[in-house]
């Protein structure tokens, strides 16, 4: 059987994205002082963009870790249901770089055959563990990779458009923020 949690399918990508979205205005607002409106708009935007960035995942498909062990495995047995057996768990894991909770954000296009894996801080673990079936084995993982390179180009092809409008969304904020803290400063005379 596959091992680890379905990926890509807790909760909305989109959901998430929009929800950065409308915080940029609460941000700037918190952030932004009237000190620093020494500073000019693209200065102060330049210097909040990173902080906004979602940031794609990327992950190297090109130097997996790869572990086989035996193990004492519970299969399903038609004649007396569940049976443990000596079998197999075989692993192979990726480094990937970007925020981790991407892997559990269910982008806008899927479909109904997400990938399983366990997510650690920096690597994403694919594996199975049943019978040592070497042929079925490398099957069932090589299509848990096959989904996992879908799914991160549904999932990078939706966060890179929405990190792109940032610069924008953050410019109009910081643009309404400086003309707010003007407007304020114009009422300590009176």
């Amino acid at each position: 059987m596959i091992i680890g949690d379905v990926l890509f399918w807790k909760n909305s990508l989109g959901d998430y994205l929009r929800a950065q979205v409308a915080a940029v205005e609460g941000h700037v607002r918190k952030h932004i002082t009237a000190a620093d409106l020494m500073q000019n708009d693209d200065e102060i935007v330049a210097g909040m963009l990173a902080d906004a960035i979602v940031g794609s995942l990327s992950v190297d498909f090109e130097n997996p870790d790869r572990a086989v062990k035996e193990q004492r495995v519970t299969v399903r047995d038609h004649f007396s249901g569940s049976v443990t057996i000596d079998g197999v768990r075989v692993t192979k894991s990726f480094a990937f770089t970007g925020a981790p909770h991407l892997f559990s954000l269910r982008p806008s296009t899927f479909d109904s055959g997400p990938p399983h894996g366990v997510v650690g801080s920096n690597r994403i673990i694919l594996g199975y563990e049943g019978r040592n079936d070497p042929d079925a084995i490398k099957s069932a993982i090589a299509d848990q990779e096959a989904q996992l390179k879908i799914y991160i180009n549904w999932s990078n092809a939706e966060v890179e458009t929405h990190d792109a409008k940032l610069p924008a969304l953050l410019k109009a904020a910081v643009e309404r923020r400086r003309k707010s803290l003007l407007d304020l400063s114009k009422l300590s005379d009176f």
